[in-house]
């Protein structure tokens, strides 16, 4: 080998050393971006499962509004109130629980099952199986409907 192509050869490796320092650090880069898009791709998935989720309870509460959902309000009949989850509804005249597999809604687009999962007889149901709609005109309409009597949400 002629001296000219020793030197070229140590050139070559002298810049190839620190090279392969670099490619750790590229290689460990990667490997973060790799997990931060893995990371974002999970988060995209929650977030349109959670749209469609709630784009089918939409639907379940505008068709519990249609068909005749009890309105509930407050106790005293002068203002709405909003359902709350696990909560019995109150008849105003007697002062009872209304019947299990009832629906109720309120008017701010939310509907609800009563529900008696425990099987307790001496329980009331509770409000359960919750849906919200933003869909106002749906809600007006069926708060505006509605002439029944009075039922309620108890103060605790």
């Amino acid at each position: 080998m002629k001296p000219i192509h020793g030197v070229f050869a140590l050139a070559i490796v002298g810049t190839a050393i620190p090279s392969v320092s670099n490619l750790g650090n590229f290689a460990s880069k990667v490997t973060t971006a790799r997990a931060e898009a893995s990371r974002i791709g999970d988060d995209m998935t929650e977030l349109t499962l959670s749209q469609q989720e709630q784009a089918q309870k939409n639907e379940v509460a505008i068709a519990r509004y249609q068909d005749g959902c009890i309105p509930v309000v407050s106790a005293d009949q002068l203002r709405y109130v909003s359902l709350m989850l696990n909560t019995p509804v109150l008849d105003s005249a007697t002062n009872h629980p209304i019947p299990v597999g009832s629906i109720v809604c309120d008017a701010h687009g939310n509907t609800g099952v009563i529900t008696d999962d425990d099987r307790d007889p001496n329980t009331p149901g509770l409000t359960q199986k919750m849906a919200f709609t933003g869909d106002k005109a749906i809600v007006d309409w069926r708060m505006n409907q509605y002439q029944g009597a009075a039922y309620y949400m108890p103060s605790n």
